[in-house]
C-alpha cells in the first residue's frame, strides 16, 4: 500500500509539473488580456503533433523536435492572438471568451483533419525505471519532466523579479492603463506574453506525449484541469497557479487509489466546484 501511495505521488508530481507549464501561460494571458482563453489547451495538441512531425516523420531527435515545436507553436499562438483576439479586444472579455471557444473548436477540427485519427507516439527508447524494493518507482522520462518543470518555474521567477521585462509585466498586470501611460510598450509586452504562453503550452503538450497517448483530444481533455489549477491558485496569480497545478496533479493521481482512473478529470472538476463555493478568489494569496 505504501509503495502504491509513493508511486502515485510521483505520478502526481509529474502530472502537476506538466500542468504547471500549461497553466502558467493560461494564467499570464488572463492577467494581461483579461479573458479566459479556452483555445490555449489546443496549443498543447499542436505542440505535440509538431514534435511528432519532426521526430517521427523527419527523424530528428526528440530534443531538437521539441525545440522546433515550441518555437513554431509560439508563433502560431501569437498569430491567433493578433489576427483573431486583438481586433475584438474592444468588445470586452465575454466576447473574447466566446471567440476563444470557437477558436478551440476550429483548431481541434483542423488538427484532426491534418493529423488523422491515429494515435501517435514519439520515436524514443523505452525509458529506464528506477526500482525500489523491486517495484518500478520513477522512470527517466518522469525525472526529466520534473526537472524541466522546476527549471521553468525558476526561470519565470527570475524573469519576473530580476528583469525589466518582468517589471513591465507586473506593472501591466497591476494596472494596464496606468502602465501604458507610464510609457510601457503594452503591445510589445502582450506579444512577449503570447509567445511565452504558447511556447509553454507546446512544451506541456510534448511532455504530456511522453507519458500518455498523442491524439487529437490531447489538449481538449486538459482544459478543465488547466482551469482548475488556475482557479485553485487564484485567477492571474502566477505563483499561486504553480502551487495549484501541483496540488491538482497530486489530488488526481492519489485520488485514483480509491476511484477509477477515468475519474481523474472529475477530481479536478470537483476541486473547481469546492473552491468556487468556499473561496472564489482562490486559496493562495499574493499578488502574483
Amino acid at each position: 500500500m505504501l509503495i502504491d501511495i509513493a508511486q502515485n505521488a510521483v505520478y502526481g508530481i509529474v502530472s502537476g509539473g506538466i500542468l504547471l507549464l500549461a497553466a502558467i501561460g493560461f494564467s499570464m494571458v488572463y492577467r494581461i488580456e483579461g479573458f479566459l482563453n479556452i483555445s490555449h489547451a489546443e496549443l498543447l495538441t499542436v505542440g505535440a503533433y509538431i514534435a511528432v512531425l519532426f521526430n517521427v516523420f523527419l527523424h530528428l531527435n526528440l530534443v531538437l523536435a521539441s525545440i522546433l515545436s515550441i518555437i513554431i507553436t509560439a508563433f502560431i499562438g501569437l498569430l491567433i492572438a493578433k489576427k483573431l483576439f486583438s481586433p475584438i479586444r474592444k468588445f470586452g472579455p465575454l466576447i473574447l471568451l466566446i471567440t476563444s471557444v470557437g477558436v478551440a473548436f476550429a483548431m481541434h477540427g483542423i488538427t484532426e483533419f491534418v493529423a488523422g485519427p491515429n494515435i501517435r507516439t514519439y520515436n524514443v527508447k523505452i525509458p529506464m525505471a528506477i526500482k525500489i524494493g523491486g517495484y518500478p518507482f520513477v522512470s527517466s522520462n518522469e525525472i526529466i519532466i520534473i526537472v524541466i518543470a522546476i527549471c521553468s518555474a525558476l526561470f519565470l521567477h527570475l524573469v519576473l523579479t530580476r528583469t525589466k521585462l518582468g517589471t513591465a509585466f507586473r506593472a501591466m498586470a497591476s494596472n494596464f492603463d496606468l502602465a501604458r501611460v507610464k510609457g510601457i510598450d503594452t503591445d510589445r509586452m502582450s506579444t512577449y506574453v503570447w509567445l511565452y504562453a504558447s511556447g509553454m503550452a507546446a512544451l506541456a503538450g510534448v511532455l504530456l506525449g511522453l507519458v500518455t497517448r498523442i491524439d487529437t483530444d490531447l489538449g481538449w481533455d486538459q482544459i478543465l484541469i488547466i482551469m482548475s489549477a488556475t482557479i485553485l491558485g487564484g485567477l492571474g496569480k502566477i505563483y499561486g497557479v504553480m502551487v495549484g497545478a501541483l496540488v491538482i496533479g497530486l489530488a488526481m493521481d492519489l485520488g485514483i487509489l480509491v476511484l477509477p482512473s477515468s475519474y481523474r478529470p472529475a477530481i479536478a472538476l470537483g476541486i473547481i466546484i469546492v473552491i468556487l463555493l468556499v473561496k472564489p478568489s482562490g486559496i493562495f494569496g499574493g499578488e502574483y
